[in-house]
């Protein structure tokens, strides 16, 4: 076990001093008062897949065992306290009752291109919010957003429906 994940292929190779040293970059972009690109670039050299232009608020937290597991496309704004997770684990006393779904380490979580997560929101493991979609502050996605949409509430559902026209894309 590494982290309550089973090694396997995505987490083979990884050094307990890299993981703490990831870990510790973790704490830094979460909790000091940086600059969102310097949070943006720590989450990046802990394995994040992060974009150009990203926004990362203060104590935004972001899958800890597995980081490489989840992607920010350019042009993404996570807004404060919001937690972006990409994979799932539950107790070895469940995992006759759940099987191969237990743990998952292999769940990739996308934030497509111009995607803006509000205060509070949550992102299950292996959900994609699509491109340009709001995430309305306290939501909790627990499946793909599709693109060009505002979703809101626990669960999250789609509450707006929007064109590439309504959005400037700076292009």
């Amino acid at each position: 076990m590494w982290g309550n994940i089973p090694v396997g292929p995505e987490t083979q190779g990884t050094r307990i001093f890299g993981a703490l040293g990831r870990r510790w970059l973790h704490v830094v972009a979460r909790y000091l008062p940086l600059p969102p690109a310097t949070r943006a670039s720590l989450h990046r050299r802990r394995g994040v897949n992060v974009g150009r232009r990203v926004f990362i608020g203060t104590e935004v937290f972001i899958d800890d065992a597995v980081p490489s597991s989840v992607t920010l496309e350019d042009d993404v704004t996570v807004i404060a306290q919001t937690t972006i997770l990409g994979h799932t684990y539950y107790p070895r006393h469940f995992h006759r009752l759940l099987g191969d779904e237990a743990t998952r380490a292999d769940l990739r979580t996308t934030i497509r291109r111009g995607a803006y997560l509000g205060l509070r929101s949550t992102i299950l493991a292996g959900v994609t919010v699509g491109e340009y979609a709001i995430v309305g502050a306290g939501s909790v996605v627990t499946a793909d957003v599709p693109p060009y949409t505002m979703v809101a509430g626990v669960p999250a559902r789609v509450v707006r429906e929007f064109g590439p026209d309504d959005v400037d894309s700076g292009a």
